[in-house]
């Protein structure tokens, strides 16, 4: 194998590999987050609870 004559290339690769792998994390992460907290106003209220999200028909009237 051929000797790097600068070790501070080696470096500067294993940074930016490093840099891509926190990166791609990151933005899962980012999806992740994103995709509950649209989960949370999708999910049906609990029963006995007013649905306050959705259009739901007024109660009946005596």
């Amino acid at each position: 194998m051929k000797d790097i004559k600068n070790p501070l290339i080696i470096l500067f690769a294993i940074v930016g590999v490093c840099a891509v792998i926190y990166g791609g994390w990151h933005m899962y992460q980012q999806h992740v987050a994103d995709t509950q907290s649209k989960a949370a106003f999708t999910a049906p209220p609990a029963s006995g609870v007013p649905d306050m999200y959705h259009n739901a028909p007024p109660p009946p009237q005596p």
